[in-house]
């Protein structure tokens, strides 16, 4: 059966009409929902010119602070303040000197979470070698960190 409707004195049928909205609203759903899903994760492994690396484990990061400050970075991929901080991080990472950054899955690393008493996303949290919380804070990009990090 096809049905039939009027638009400006012309006929079209109707179902060929909503095969082709629904494929239209279909990729434009998937292009919408891309950089969400696919382009802002890639913001956490994106090159840095400072020193910036993916967290692996608790004790990869207590290595690292041992070496030099070190803050832990909360990030979720849909939080538009966590993705302006590291968009900051990448180009600007190179001020931070001898400070690692290590960006840690706000969404996936909830024991860490509790660990450091982090209760939302954007949060940075300056661990020493031993795993001990030193400092913790909210947002602020490359001019947070600077001034937030405890040297010596």
């Amino acid at each position: 059966m096809i049905h039939m409707c009027a638009f400006r004195d012309t006929f079209v049928t109707t179902r060929p009409y909503i095969q082709i909205m629904k494929t239209f609203l279909l990729v434009a759903a998937v292009l919408s929902f891309s950089p969400l899903a696919f382009g802002q994760s890639m913001m956490r492994s994106a090159a840095s010119v400072g020193r910036k690396v993916v967290y692996t484990d608790l004790e990869a990061a207590k290595a690292l602070a041992a070496e030099g400050p070190t803050v832990l970075f909360f990030a979720a991929d849909w939080c538009p303040y966590c993705q302006a901080d590291l968009k900051d991080i990448n180009a600007n990472g190179s001020r931070l000197g001898d400070v690692t950054i290590v960006v840690v899955d706000y969404d996936k690393e909830r024991e860490l979470e509790k660990l450091y008493a982090v209760t939302a996303q954007d949060t940075f949290v300056q661990i020493d070698s031993r795993g001990a919380r030193l400092v913790a804070w909210n947002g602020g990009g490359v001019d947070g960190i600077l001034s937030h990090v405890k040297r010596g």
